[in-house]
């Protein structure tokens, strides 16, 4: 084990609920940072979406500013989009579409002088103001399904300026977007966006259930608006509404990721039996997936079935990767692998496993965590050692009052 003085860092499974919280939220430079050096599956992935969204986001203003005949700001916008991993194919589809919208700008503007503007709708895009912020506004449309895209940018450059405003100020820009949601419903879903940015949960579950009832759940960009639904109303205590509404969709169409939530929420109200079943079941389907190996597993566990929990770990992990460049892509799993070891080592079983355990966790976490220094003092509990009792009332020190963890420390770390 590592020093004793850095295992309290932040437990990664915390920063990667904030992270994927903040990705819902768009506020990926945020999740970025946060992702940094924390070398798990769920981490890589939100990293990977984060930089995705960055790359594009940068792409996106420097088409707006190839427009505007600004090179110098379009080629800082560019530099930082390759920073973000955006590749030259796209950087030159950039430059190119630029120069196309800037010749249709001009050739409309030559032909159509005279002339009124046509309405939105039926205007070709790069017909508009160089300076428009629609153009930005399309480009970041371009991951919405095609049956709400148009509808969204026909609610004009207000609304294109209102949502381009969520990062900088997202209670502003939930207020701008306000006049649209009675144009079309499906303005609720980026109201629901800066309500979520701006912390006000219960504004985001009013917007997200109007949206489901009169537009239909969907898939948008790199969020699904039903799971998103679902986490709001679990964090607002409103747990038993979110299983109503994960289940009226589950009736509509099988999706993983509505099912995966839908496990998730059954664990928070405890419904633990079903839990456990429910995420057996899904994982005929999503064998790979560790978050939901580990939610089977906690179940499990609290169900009072430990050796089923640890016999699920022990099938998760041999599916990680332990030996770089002779196996899948599935890096080592660290939650998973700290909860297992923590099971054989409170039940004092399994000590040539644990050996093997331990020193893959030294190996592959990149932070040590409270668990990290709980493990330190089950060893020290197990050994014999004296120091045992040192490590508890650290331990113990390092939590809150409530903090379920306490039990751990009683039942396996009782007080000498």
């Amino acid at each position: 084990m590592s020093t004793f003085s850095r295992m309290f860092g932040r437990d990664p499974d915390q920063r990667i609920a904030k992270a994927t919280r903040w990705l819902a939220e768009g506020r990926h430079n945020d999740v970025r940072l946060e992702m940094e050096g924390l070398d798990l599956p769920e981490a890589q992935s939100l990293r990977d979406q984060a930089l995705t969204a960055l790359a594009q986001m940068n792409l996106d203003e420097a088409q707006a500013r190839f427009s505007s005949d600004d090179p110098d700001g379009a080629k800082e916008s560019l530099d930082l989009a390759i920073l973000f991993g955006a590749d030259k194919d796209q950087v030159r589809t950039i430059r190119k579409a630029a120069r196309e919208a800037r010749k249709a700008a001009r050739t409309a503007a030559e032909a159509e002088a005279n002339t009124p503007p046509t309405p939105v709708g039926d205007d070709p895009l790069w017909s508009l103001p160089p300076d428009d912020p629609r153009i930005r506004f399309a480009l970041a449309m371009e991951a919405y399904p095609d049956a709400i895209r148009p509808r969204m940018l026909e609610l004009g450059r207000e609304f294109a300026e209102a949502v381009l405003s969520i990062e900088k100020d997202p209670a502003a820009a939930r207020a701008r977007l306000g006049s649209f949601v009675e144009t079309d419903p499906v303005a609720r879903y980026e109201r629901a966006r800066a309500a979520l940015a701006a912390g006000q949960l219960p504004a985001a579950a009013s917007d997200l259930a109007t949206f489901g009832e009169e537009v239909g759940h969907m898939r948008i960009g790199q969020n699904h608006t039903g799971v998103m639904h679902a986490q709001v109303l679990t964090q607002l205590g409103r747990g038993e509404e979110a299983l109503a509404m994960l289940d009226v969709e589950l009736a509509k169409r099988n999706d993983i990721a509505l099912a995966g939530t839908r496990i998730s929420v059954l664990e928070v109200l405890g419904r633990l039996e079903e839990a456990e079943k429910s995420g057996s079941r899904l994982l005929r389907d999503a064998s790979r997936d560790m978050g939901l190996i580990r939610l089977v597993a906690r179940c499990r566990e609290r169900l009072g079935n430990r050796m089923g929990a640890a016999a699920m770990l022990e099938d998760g992990l041999t599916r990680c990767c332990s030996s770089p460049g002779k196996c899948g892509n599935q890096a080592y799993d660290v939650p998973a692998a700290r909860m297992l070891t923590r099971i054989y080592l409170e039940d004092r079983i399994q000590e040539k496993r644990v050996t093997t355990l331990v020193a893959e966790l030294e190996r592959w976490r990149k932070q040590e965590t409270w668990e990290d220094g709980y493990i330190a003092a089950l060893l020290a509990r197990n050994a014999g050692r004296p120091d045992a009792d040192r490590f508890r009332a650290a331990l113990a020190t390092a939590l809150p009052a409530a903090d379920p963890r306490h039990a751990w420390l009683d039942l396996h770390l009782p007080s000498s």
